[in-house]
């Protein structure tokens, strides 16, 4: 036999053959006809070929060979080469040992793995990482009596290199190693919110830890994560390490390194260390292996052991204070890092972004801070230096000529990241916030630095103050051609201090932006515009104008944008919103949607915020419509909000709260799924509050789809809500529904009451729901007529009747199933339409 098991119930024949599929498969029939000979005890057989499956041919065979006596009570597996690759994508690379194993024969399977988890793998260890026997044997061993184990200690210690050299050295015990950083989770309930993406989808890690042998460890762990907890949530064979500072009589206490292991960390110097130095060093650091690394790296940038020795004879003893040998031993690495780590000096702060930094500094750079022992693990796409070589920093690491280099640097980059998909630029915004906010308080900066910050920050975040007035910014480009994002600052800065206006309820909002409407005008007169600026520029005007309520003037802007030289995706969206739901642009605004998300897209200029705003606009349109494009472009949609929202985009959780209302009752697979990818924050850690708007909406929708969590979900939800600090009246209305759902009916009627006009039929609706759950059943009619009469989204009225119909029941009115009826015929969701007929065949049925 080609491959059997151990009791020889599983068998396999392997072939290569070109024409297997073909013919009478003559060479399937003889493989089967060997396996049975060889192996009469096989269960299940299996025959493999490297060719792509002919359908008709492979389904004529099985049928022709399942009917043959001698394969009663056994089991074939046929399969060609697709489904080979459907095994291994769909099973295979969810274990990291698995990859492992087969990645010398098949090196895609790692470069997808890698592809696909980057943010989830455990970096391995640094080469200059010495094995700590004893201490792995104490971890391991400490990990068989009890599955989770934090260590802790003091900054500088290692145990985070501990961890990393722990997951490496035991990589084979696990099928799927996990790391995540301490900011990341701070309970073991938002575990299941992280997401895994393994095979195309996101895996939910709690499954894995209780199904497969995972090895999670999350770095710099909160102090007050709950240990039991996590150990009820591991399966046989997974286990957690936790690092973190604080320590308790559970947590395993890193040790500093002994004599003999310091002296092998130094010895990896180019030049011994004498041992008379040594003894110097020890008396001072003792085993401390941060300070033990900066002096190898010293030693390494050609310092001398004399001047090490003069250093640590200097400080004198750890304890007794004074200027820290953290401070000596930098200055040391300065004329070889000094341009590394001025950017950190320039900016004052400990992080960066990899994509800036690598600009900024070459990936050699990045290579020497790391190589060098400077930095600590951070989550992907971040370079975070080790707080104690941060806070040694100073002014004078960074001198005015470089920060006049790194500004001209910076600018340079942000004008590139604003052609691509957006999430480069605001993800090094967010980080740089307060460096970029101070440099423009300052004044002189060019154009990127301010447009960074309008695209940045939410509504209220603005500061007007920083922004200024565009009009005057249009006056001083009159007459010569714009520089590098000019025209964009000035276009952002009407659209940003618009929406502060109108957040704030300003009253002169729109009269203001009526009369920066010029501004538009003014700047399509400038001298040499590129293609690129005039659509913007006509783009924005036609934003501009739809807030004003002249939908029609907006409308041929928008179309006219299209016609020229370079359309705009922006444009696209801003027409589907303004088509959505007539029935004579249908077939214009599938068209414009298809552009944007289908798999022949121009992806040119198509960022997260475009595709965001398309996937937030079409729960609004008609019902098939809506239906279809939602169906067609699932993938992309579920992509899109996932990835953005790990990259920090607000606007992913606008998009998924306005979906998610749709896909929880309709697409409930779809919504699980992109619920299972979002990131986990606290409450505490939120911001706005359109922030926490979304992510109570997305609660709601969460606890339809989990009875047996849908309590947890809704208190969330709530928490989410009480916690908004300007609440609006669609924050009211949507409260009030979540506390009827919670079956607290008074208490929504109290918000209801208190909070809101009670004046649209979403309103009304909701006091319907109220009396009808406080046995009021005439009062609730009374309620939902009223309701009715003023619907005029014909896609919702299924809704309204429906709940007409449950008031009429509880009224005992025989013909309540009329409104029933009427439901069903207005649905215009394929999921709802038949629970509703579901509804009416049980309710006839019972009648009988």
């Amino acid at each position: 036999m080609d491959s059997t098991n151990g009791d020889g119930k599983v068998v396999v024949e392997y072939s290569d053959r070109k024409d297997y599929f073909s013919g009478d498969m003559d060479k399937a029939r003889g493989d089967l006809a060997h396996a049975l000979g060889g192996a009469p005890r096989a269960e299940k057989i299996f025959l493999l070929s490297g060719q792509p499956s002919r359908p008709q041919i492979a389904q004529d065979f099985e049928r022709a060979v399942l009917g043959l006596p001698e394969m009663a009570g056994r089991t074939l597996y046929l399969w060609g080469a697709v489904e080979i690759a459907t095994q291994l994508v769909d099973h295979l690379i969810l274990s990291d040992a698995v990859v492992r194993k087969l990645s010398p024969y098949l090196p895609d399977l790692e470069r997808i793995r890698e592809e696909e988890a980057a943010s989830r793998l455990v970096p391995e260890p640094l080469a200059s990482w010495l094995p700590r026997d004893e201490i792995d044997a104490a971890i391991a061993d400490r990990l068989k009596q009890i599955p989770v184990l934090a260590i802790g200690g003091v900054g500088g210690l290692g145990k985070t290199a501990t961890a990393q050299a722990f997951a490496h050295r035991h990589q084979d015990e696990y099928e799927v190693r996990i790391w995540l950083d301490g900011d990341e989770i701070r309970r073991v309930d938002d575990l299941q919110a992280v997401p895994l993406l393994r095979a195309g989808e996101s895996r939910n890690i709690v499954g894995l830890m209780q199904t497969l042998r995972c090895l999670l460890v999350i770095d710099d762990a909160p102090a007050n994560l709950d240990m039991m907890a996590l150990e009820r949530i591991c399966g046989k064979g997974t286990h957690v390490l936790l690092t973190r500072r604080s320590t308790d009589a559970h947590t395993f206490n890193l040790p500093m390194l002994d004599r003999s292991q310091s002296w092998a960390l130094l010895g990896l110097a180019p030049v011994k260390c004498p041992e008379a130095v040594f003894d110097t060093i020890w008396r001072t650091v003792k085993g401390h292996p941060l300070t033990l690394s900066l002096i190898l790296a010293a030693v390494n940038e050609r310092a001398t052991w004399d001047e090490i020795l003069e250093d640590c004879e200097a400080i004198g003893e750890m304890e007794a204070g004074g200027r820290r040998l953290t401070d000596v031993l930098l200055e040391r690495l300065r004329p070889s890092l000094m341009r590394e780590l001025s950017v950190f000096a320039w900016s004052g702060l400990p992080v960066c972004d990899e994509d800036f930094l690598s600009f900024a500094i070459k990936p050699l750079g990045i290579r020497k801070l790391k190589g060098n022992s400077l930095t600590a693990p951070d989550r992907n796409r971040a370079i975070r230096l080790h707080e104690v070589v941060h806070a040694s920093l100073d002014g004078s690491w960074c001198t005015n000529e470089r920060a006049v280099e790194l500004e001209h640097l910076l600018d340079t980059y942000l004008v590139e990241a604003s052609r691509g998909e957006g999430l480069n630029l605001w993800r090094n915004a967010r980080v740089l916030l307060p460096k970029l906010e101070d440099m423009v308080a300052h004044g002189g900066t060019p154009p990127s630095f301010l447009f960074a910050l309008l695209t940045t920050w939410d509504a209220l975040e603005t500061k007007p103050q920083l922004v200024g007035e565009p009009m005057e910014a249009v006056r001083q480009m009159a007459g010569r051609k714009p520089g590098p994002l000019e025209i964009n600052m000035v276009i952002e800065s009407i659209e940003q201090l618009f929406l502060y206006d109108k957040e704030r309820h300003d009253p002169a909002a729109q009269q203001t932006l009526r009369d920066r409407l010029v501004a538009f005008d003014q700047m399509l007169q400038l001298p040499d515009l590129t293609p690129r600026e005039t659509a913007e520029l006509l783009h924005h005007k036609g934003k501009a104008l739809k807030r004003l309520g002249d939908r029609a003037a907006a409308t041929d802007l928008f179309e006219q944008v299209l016609a020229g030289p370079f359309p705009l995706h922006e444009a696209r969206l801003q027409l589907v919103d303004l088509y959505k739901g007539q029935a004579e642009k249908e077939a214009r605004a599938t068209q414009l949607v298809d552009e944007m998300l289908g798999p022949g897209a121009d992806t040119d200029g198509l960022t997260y915020s475009v595709l965001l705003g398309v996937i937030e606009r079409l729960p609004s349109g008609s019902g098939q419509w809506r239906a279809a494009l939602i169906d067609r472009h699932a993938a992309s949609i579920e992509r899109t909000i996932v990835s953005a929202a790990n990259a920090g985009a607000q606007h992913a959780f606008d998009a998924f709260a306005a979906l998610g209302r749709y896909i929880s009752l309709e697409r409930p697979e779809m919504f699980r799924a992109i619920f299972d990818g979002l990131p986990a924050v606290e409450l505490e850690r939120l911001q706005s509050d359109r922030e926490r708007a979304a992510r109570a909406e997305i609660f709601c929708e969460a606890a339809r789809l989990s009875p047996a969590s849908a309590a947890e979900l809704r208190e969330k939800a709530r928490a989410h809500y009480l916690a908004i600090v300007k609440p609006m009246q669609f924050h009211h209305q949507r409260h009030a529904e979540l506390l009827i759902d919670m079956g607290k009916p008074e208490d929504a009627e109290t918000i209801l009451r208190e909070k809101t006009t009670l004046d649209t039929e979403w309103l009304e609706r909701l006091m319907a729901r109220c009396r009808l759950g406080q046995s009021d059943a005439v009062g609730a009619l009374n309620w939902v007529d009223s309701a009715l009469a003023k619907l005029t989204a014909e896609r919702f009225r299924s809704e309204f009747l429906e709940l007409r119909h449950d008031i009429r029941s509880a009224l005992g009115e025989k013909d309540a199933l009329n409104d029933l009826e009427a439901a069903i015929v207005a649905s215009q969701k394929e999921n709802e339409r038949l629970r509703l007929q579901r509804k009416l065949d049980d309710l006839r049925v019972g009648s009988r």
